[in-house]
C-alpha cells in the first residue's frame, strides 16, 4: 500500500510541476514593442529587400510610431518614412485592421505574437496596387 502511494505522490508532483501558465500558452498579440523590418518587397519595380536585424526598427507605443531607419537612401522610401516620431492610430473594418499613420492610412496590417506584416495595397476603401508589403520580426 506504500508503494500505491508513493506512486501517486510522485506523479502528482511531476504532473504539476510541469504545468505551463496560461500566459506561456496564449501570449498577447500586440503591436506595442520594437519590430524589425525583414523584408519589404512589391511597388512598381516589384522590389524584394531584405534587410538584417537593427537595420530599420519601427516601434509603437501608446499612439507613437518611432522609425529608426539605418538603411541605404533608396530602402528609405520603399518603407515610406525616415527615421522620426509619427503620431499612429489602428481601425478594424469588417474584420481588417488597417494601420493610420499621420492620419494617413498606411495599409492593412495582420498580427501574430512575433510577426507583423503591413500590406499597403490593402486599404479600407478597397484594393491598391503597386503598394508595398512590409514584413516585421520582433
Amino acid at each position: 500500500m506504500k508503494k500505491v502511494y508513493y506512486l501517486l505522490i510522485m506523479v502528482n508532483l511531476v504532473f504539476f510541476t510541469n504545468c505551463n501558465s496560461d500566459d506561456d500558452l496564449n501570449p498577447t498579440k500586440t503591436l506595442n514593442g520594437i519590430w524589425n523590418v525583414k523584408n519589404i518587397s512589391g511597388g512598381i519595380a516589384g522590389i524584394n529587400v531584405d534587410y538584417d536585424t537593427g537595420i530599420m526598427t519601427w516601434e509603437f507605443n501608446n499612439q507613437v510610431l518611432t522609425i529608426k531607419n539605418n538603411a541605404s537612401q533608396g530602402d528609405i522610401y520603399y518603407s515610406g518614412y525616415k527615421s522620426g516620431t509619427y503620431n499612429y492610430s489602428t481601425n478594424e473594418v469588417n474584420g481588417i485592421n488597417y494601420i493610420i499613420i499621420n492620419n494617413i492610412e498606411y495599409g492593412g496590417y495582420t498580427l501574430s505574437v512575433n510577426n507583423l506584416t503591413i500590406d499597403q495595397n490593402r486599404k479600407s476603401s478597397g484594393s491598391g496596387a503597386d503598394g508595398f508589403m512590409l514584413q516585421f520580426k520582433r
